[in-house]
């Protein structure tokens, strides 16, 4: 039994009294007492023994309400000191709120990924198939930036079709049937991603900046179709890899795709067609590093 035998320890409560009152195990309070979150009011010299103010349930409760909505101990200790400041508290929650909005859409994703490992098990379709072929050179209308993410992409094809929808914008007849986007980074990346979108140029045409005009040259290409969503997109490019490996070849240039049928023209993943490329060369080549230098946002 806890020692009451201090002066301190009057009209407290002991460790487990108050964990009772609080719903808060004994174990969670001796964390929250290492971690500075919640430190007993009296420490018995001799026993050890904590004990608590009554005034402490407020500040208890609120630790746990913060804990069940997802707070993690360093956003409480930030959290506990604004409930005397209610705008401050309201806009601090606020921004808590979104933040779970975008766990909950990243674990939405997962799952659907989830789903799509699930039907590949399932799926007897036909293997991803690999082949050589060569790109001719090509004149492009391109828009070239540092992204974020690779989610971001959408935010480039939204700028580049502001243009061409724009008085700015060439006439639709100069433009060809490729539409594609390069991916200018020497290794993948998950952030600050150098992209650019662009789709074939025909005949002459200044734009302005940030967009430019680009000669490709012709490109010897590995590719691949892939049928569906771009979550299969590792499927496919393992498959290209192993199959440039199998032939003695390296990678000669920065991967591209080229949009057959894109979400811009059907909104449903099941019927979208995306052509993935990678320039090659005899793996016993010379070959200089191929990405450009890094262009700013």
């Amino acid at each position: 039994m806890e020692s009451v035998n201090t002066p301190e320890a009057h009209r407290m409560l002991g460790i487990g009294d108050f964990s009772r009152f609080t719903m808060l195990s004994v174990r969670m309070l001796r964390h929250y007492d290492q971690r500075g979150l919640l430190r007993p009011a009296h420490v018995d010299p001799s026993s050890g023994y904590r004990y608590y103010s009554a005034d402490q349930l407020q500040t208890a409760a609120r630790i746990r309400t913060l804990r069940d909505a997802g707070c993690g101990i360093g956003q409480i200790a930030e959290l506990l000191p604004l409930f005397g400041r209610t705008q401050e508290l309201r806009e601090a929650l606020d921004a808590h709120a979104r933040s779970l909005d975008e766990a909950a859409r990243q674990i939405a994703d997962q799952r659907a990924l989830v789903e799509s490992i699930t039907e590949q098990i399932n799926d007897r379709s036909t293997p991803i198939v690999v082949g050589e072929r060569r790109i001719p050179t090509m004149r492009t209308l391109s828009l070239r930036r540092i992204i974020p993410n690779w989610d971001a992409e959408g935010g480039l094809w939204h700028d580049f079709g502001t243009l061409l929808s724009s008085g700015d914008g060439p006439l639709m007849a100069r433009l060809g049937k490729m539409w594609g986007a390069t991916y200018w980074d020497a290794e993948y990346r998950e952030a600050e991603c150098d992209i650019s979108v662009w789709v074939d140029l025909l005949g002459d045409y200044e734009p302005p900046p940030p967009y430019t005009v680009e000669e490709l040259p012709e490109a010897r290409v590995a590719w691949a179709t892939l049928f569906g969503s771009y979550d299969l997109m590792p499927q496919v490019t393992e498959a290209i890899g192993q199959w440039i490996t199998d032939r003695g070849l390296c990678a000669a240039g920065p991967g591209f795709t080229i949009f057959v049928v894109s979400p811009a023209q059907d909104p449903n993943p099941d019927n979208w067609v995306t052509e993935v490329n990678y320039p090659v060369a005899p793996a016993s080549a010379s070959a200089a590093p191929f990405a450009s230098p890094r262009q700013g946002a």
